[in-house]
């Protein structure tokens, strides 16, 4: 997938994750709130309501979380967007629809005749193999070394970067000030360390600017995204009964 698309799928990944936590706070909130008036009977209905909605909305963001996890560890691989039963390319309209798609619509549609389910997204994420000089290493003594390597190539500012490993899996969170610092990152991790298990929430300032922009209403679809078949995306998710979202973009205005 070229990397123009690829970038457009990223970020489309990490608004629905900022997206689902956005959410979940808002319920917390809201428990947090009643919890701290007195409680009536009325009140008591109310809270008992808002946790049952917030357990269910809990499991089911949790498993949009991980299969997005999952999304952007295959990004890192090269492997994003490829069916995982067929082998075959996922359509860039299926997804637009759902841009952690696991399966192409013909084999989701197999699957769901035969009842049959992937492995767990979570299950999916693995550390992979280990450069052999970080073989050896702790999580802490390979987040050290990763340290030590951008700060010594000296083109990334570091202020608001943090690498954290997980069982030999690297997660990049925070914001660095342009693509190209983003893009040198990326490229010490896996081209000059030899890591490939990554998860990649690092945000850009200038994509900052853009969401803001899109938001404004000052864009419009890519180029490769048809408006029209958006319907039969909606179609589609229902029958693989999976959520629908609504892509990231507004469509273009009428001139």
């Amino acid at each position: 997938m070229p990397e123009r698309d690829l970038n457009y799928f990223r970020d489309l990944l990490l608004k629905q994750r900022r997206e689902i936590f956005d959410r979940l706070n808002q319920f917390k909130t809201q428990w947090h709130s009643l919890g701290e008036r007195e409680i009536e009977l009325e009140e008591e209905s109310q809270k008992l309501d808002i946790t049952s909605l917030y357990n269910k909305l809990d499991a089911l963001e949790t498993e949009q979380i991980e299969a997005i996890d999952l999304a952007l560890y295959r990004m890192a691989l090269s492997d994003y967007g490829t069916c995982e039963s067929c082998r075959r390319p996922i359509t860039l309209k299926r997804l637009e629809t759902l841009p952690y798609a696991r399966l192409c619509v013909r084999c989701a549609r197999y699957y769901e005749e035969r009842q049959k389910r992937l492995p767990r997204a979570r299950e999916q994420i693995r550390s992979g193999e280990l450069p052999d000089e970080f073989k050896n290493m702790t999580d802490e003594e390979l987040q050290e070394a990763i340290h030590e390597q951008l700060k010594s190539d000296g083109r990334v500012d570091m202020d608001e970067l943090s690498i954290t490993c997980k069982k030999g899996v690297l997660y990049l969170e925070g914001v660095v000030p342009t693509e190209e610092e983003h893009h040198i990152v990326m490229r010490t991790l896996r081209e000059m360390m030899g890591f490939t298990a990554i998860i990649d929430y690092l945000d850009a300032d200038q994509v900052i600017w853009e969401t803001e922009r899109f938001a404004s209403g000052r864009s419009d679809f890519p180029p490769h995204i048809d408006v029209d078949d958006i319907s039969e995306d909606v179609f589609e998710s229902q029958e693989e009964e999976t959520p629908y979202m609504f892509p990231d973009h507004p469509p273009p205005e009428e001139e």
